[in-house]
């Protein structure tokens, strides 16, 4: 056997062509080529591993995906940032742990699937047997917006995607999917699927971006509930949970932008429920709201508040945009509300 005995993972075989694997013992010439294809920063044998090297890969393409599975012996090194992508991997023996995003993290057989969305991180492994794969963020969006069918945009499912997380065996829901990952990857192993062309159209790539949409939004579940039980999906709840948002933040700059991320909606949608629902746009309805939390403050001042406090409190920069708007909207200016609510205070 080429691996190093006594390597937890060196009798495990790989995923998929086990029989069919490159050999590298030059980590100098392997790190070069990895950092063709890769963000490679550093790339080297754990020390007092340098002697017994060995890294014995297979690389397969599915669709879009470029997938590896391959042993090594202990390695470490470090992974530039890689925008508009995620990384994948997955643990079938032996152990590996990440520094990145502020947070240390381990896969190992029982906790075995890492997903970090591009960020840079460094790596310390044991002798590891492994899955690598990389992801594209847009059509992880795009599929989980397919799978919930809402008519939102992709953009809700973001915030997801943004955090490294480690998914293992103790959650019920996690073990399940990522079972249907590695029975997908098995797909991969018989080698006919090549020879006719079935590979293509059977898009395992496809639906291996549904089970990691399925995976990294669990949100996706009620969804899909909603659906089975005949019902129609939560559009209303998605829209009272934004305005709920807002009025909570009122205090804080609030743009179209951010409206867009917390709800998913697009742009036009937006604009449409706003009007249907109050009359206006999402804009000028948080002007609105403004104003009125700016009105009950000057009729209830504080010992010391001015109107300049007041209105810098609920987001209005410029004291004279914000008088202007507040007597067009209630027919007198803050100043003269603030004085009659001194006298009722009195």
């Amino acid at each position: 056997m080429l691996d190093k005995p006594g390597g937890s993972a060196a009798a495990v075989p790989l995923l998929f062509h086990d029989q069919h694997t490159q050999h590298d013992r030059d980590p100098q010439a392997l790190g070069e080529r990895l950092a063709r294809h890769h963000p490679v920063l550093d790339f080297a044998p754990r020390r007092g591993h340098e002697a017994g090297f060995v890294h014995r890969t297979n690389t397969i393409r599915a669709g879009s995906l470029l997938l590896t599975s391959g042993y090594s012996s202990p390695i470490e090194g470090a992974m530039g940032e890689d925008k508009g992508n995620a990384y994948v991997n997955l643990c079938l023996a032996g152990s590996i742990r990440y520094q990145t995003q502020g947070l240390s993290q381990a896969i190992t057989p029982s906790r075995p699937l890492w997903f970090s969305p591009g960020a840079t991180y460094r790596f310390t492994t044991d002798h590891l047997n492994a899955l690598v794969m990389r992801l594209d963020l847009e059509r992880l969006r795009s599929t989980a917006a397919a799978i919930a069918g809402l008519g939102v945009s992709q953009q809700r499912f973001a915030s997801d995607l943004e955090v490294a997380r480690v998914f293992g065996c103790e959650n019920r829901r996690s073990l399940q999917l990522i079972q249907v990952f590695r029975r997908t990857l098995s797909l991969l192993d018989n080698p006919d699927l090549d020879t006719h062309g079935h590979q293509d159209v059977l898009q395992v790539d496809d639906l291996i971006y549904r089970v990691f949409a399925l995976l990294l939004h669990p949100r996706l579940d009620t969804v899909l509930a909603v659906h089975r039980q005949g019902g129609v999906a939560p559009r209303e709840r998605i829209f009272e949970d934004l305005l709920e948002w807002i009025r909570a933040n009122l205090h804080t700059p609030i743009n179209l932008t951010e409206m867009e991320r917390r709800s998913g909606y697009s742009r036009r949608t937006l604009q449409l429920a706003f009007k249907q629902r109050f009359g206006c746009g999402p804009v000028q309805w948080v002007r609105r709201q403004r104003l009125e939390l700016a009105r009950q403050a000057l009729l209830r001042p504080q010992p010391g508040d001015t109107v300049g406090e007041i209105a810098s409190r609920f987001g209005f920069g410029n004291l004279a945009s914000f008088s202007r708007d507040f007597s067009a909207h209630f027919g007198l200016r803050p100043s003269e509300l603030m004085h009659e609510g001194r006298r009722q205070l009195c």
